[in-house]
């Protein structure tokens, strides 16, 4: 019998909100997580790439270490995790 992989939750805070993201078995990048977190900052059209710019750094919440936007997601986090993503533009 073939292992199913886990699909991962990670809770991403981008300035003053929290979104959680699946990102089914974590293949991805922490930039495309990053993204995925600025564009539904904004909760009515998805578009808060618009006030927000591009994701520049990203951060685990309760260690406050440092990862790389090229990290893979499944590679230094784990489901349930917490983490901040800076943004390249202030909304306010």
């Amino acid at each position: 019998m073939e292992e199913t992989e886990e699909n991962l939750f990670i809770n991403v805070t981008v300035h003053d909100k929290e979104i959680t993201v699946s990102c089914g078995t974590g293949t991805q990048k922490l930039q495309w997580l990053g993204t995925v977190a600025i564009a539904r900052y904004d909760e009515d059209l998805y578009q808060g790439w618009k006030i927000l710019g591009a994701p520049v750094h990203v951060e685990k919440i309760d260690t406050g270490e440092g990862l790389l936007l090229s990290d893979t997601i499944k590679k230094v986090l784990k489901n349930g995790d917490r983490v901040k993503v800076a943004t390249s533009m202030d909304p306010r």
